[in-house]
């Protein structure tokens, strides 16, 4: 395991960008310099994750804790989607209590989740999820990474324990999403 590295955020180009922009990557420390933000989903801290569903069902080699690794040669890859049920999901369980300011998700272009709604869950697991009415994703199908800030004053209103983000469709024909890297800014 790689530990949790983090990144400095660069923006690609000062002409207005959308609600999410893209950014590049420079492996430097787990702080955010210019935000004093930390990267919530390291799995050295705890982090856990798990999806609707697993690419072949190797978890070892497709498992939803490839996203949180920062290895960029490990993935998270979802099964096809049943015409039947094409909603995905992708749940990171803190196991404290964090307050959210953003979400770096490298997709794999031609394999990008699309209209997506993001829930978070306060407390232990018998709490029901809650739609984060100030964090909204919207991802271009794309391989870059791209960065979604919560609207709010500070971060997500509430403190949250987890995050789920729920995939209504994909880019690929088969519904299949790949998650390269998936970084959870914010406080603690």
């Amino acid at each position: 395991q790689q530990g949790c590295i983090a990144a400095t955020c660069v923006q690609l180009t000062t002409s207005i960008l959308p609600a999410h922009h893209l950014v590049h990557w420079s492996d430097k420390e787990d702080i955010n310099m210019a935000t004093d933000l930390v990267r919530l989903s390291c799995t050295s801290k705890g982090t856990t994750a798990r999806a609707s569903s697993t690419w072949k069902h190797d978890t070892r080699k497709f498992g939803p804790l490839n996203a949180l690794n920062n290895n960029t040669e490990d993935a998270w890859k979802s099964a096809q989607s049943e015409e039947s049920d094409p909603l995905a999901y992708f749940e990171i369980d803190f196991h404290r209590p964090v307050q959210v300011n953003e979400l770096r998700i490298q997709f794999q272009g031609g394999f990008v989740g699309m209209d997506c709604i993001v829930y978070q869950k306060s407390g232990d697991e018998t709490t029901d999820w809650e739609e984060c009415e100030d964090l909204f994703i919207d991802p271009i199908d794309s391989n870059e990474v791209q960065t979604f800030e919560s609207e709010a004053d500070d971060a997500i209103s509430d403190e949250c324990s987890a995050l789920r983000i729920e995939f209504g469709r994909s880019t690929d024909f088969y519904g299949r999403i790949v998650i390269y890297s998936l970084e959870v800014w914010g406080t603690e």
